[in-house]
């Protein structure tokens, strides 16, 4: 049985070059929902997969819009969140927790405004 405990939400960031994965879990850990979002020309888009019967892919997605509009790199978010049992209040209370935790993160991190030196030195001329 998996108790309800917010504090056991996590948020794990992997560097991918200049891009970054998110791993978002709780509860019992395991992958509910997978976005990918990226900027281009100034719009964010990007693609949300979600496994059958699991309920993540809303928070996802909008972590990863989120994330990749303010970094302005490719961001993917995977994200798995179960508790037994929990009422609509504590589903808000996860879903706020987890938004807090990108957001201090992101705080954290200087908005990508041009491409990193070593992506230039990569580009032909």
């Amino acid at each position: 049985m998996n108790t309800y405990d917010l504090k056991s939400i996590r948020l794990e960031v992997i560097e991918a070059g200049v891009d970054k994965v998110f791993l978002v879990t709780g509860g019992k850990a395991h992958i509910g929902a997978v976005s990918t979002f990226y900027v281009e020309q100034e719009r964010v888009s990007g693609t949300t997969v979600h496994i059958p019967g699991h309920k993540e892919q809303e928070l996802c997605e909008r972590l990863a819009r989120k994330a990749a509009l303010q970094l302005k790199v490719t961001v993917t978010v995977i994200m798995g969140i179960h508790f037994d049992s929990i009422t609509r209040m504590q589903i808000d209370e996860i879903v706020h927790t987890a938004e807090r935790l990108m957001d201090e993160h992101l705080s954290r991190m200087p908005e990508q405004t041009e491409l990193s030196e070593e992506l230039q030195e990569e580009q032909p001329n």
